[in-house]
């Protein structure tokens, strides 16, 4: 399961146990990438209030160093909610930078998807088979008697 959406606006803290709150968005069946972007913004948010070796020592008792190391190769500024960029600058610390130090090696980071010839040439022919779907569909519609 993913949240896709940990920022420090969606974490309670009662009784010294901590909830994730907002679960409008979260994936029942997230892909590896969206599960390694949340691992490395929850250890994000919570090194916000100690500091990056703690919370990376806690992550080590749940998930392995390629997991740790997949997650900080997967996430950076645009995968990062909009809150939790502006706490990263307003505390001047760079925790993700701190996180890749204490990391035993580093993957080269994971690729956002952005435009390729391949996806502007599914856009074209999905929009052309739209077009002639609608050129179909609305005359029928239109001589249809009610």
């Amino acid at each position: 399961m993913a949240h896709r959406d940990i920022k420090p606006a969606n974490l309670l803290v009662r009784d010294g146990t901590l909830f994730l709150i907002d679960s409008a968005f979260a994936e029942v069946r997230p892909s590896p990438w969206r599960q390694a972007v949340d691992l490395a913004n929850m250890m994000l948010v919570l090194a916000l209030r100690t500091d990056a070796e703690q919370v990376y020592r806690r992550a080590r008792l749940q998930f392995s160093e390629e997991e740790i190391a997949e997650a900080f190769a997967a996430t950076r500024g645009l995968t990062m909610p909009s809150q939790l960029r502006r706490m990263l600058r307003q505390q001047g610390r760079d925790l993700h930078g701190d996180f890749l130090r204490l990391l035993p090696y580093r993957l080269p980071p994971v690729r956002i998807q952005r435009w390729t010839w391949r996806r502007c040439g599914l856009t074209i022919v999905t929009l052309f088979a739209l077009a002639v779907m609608a050129s179909v569909t609305v005359p029928l519609l239109l001589r249809s008697p009610l």
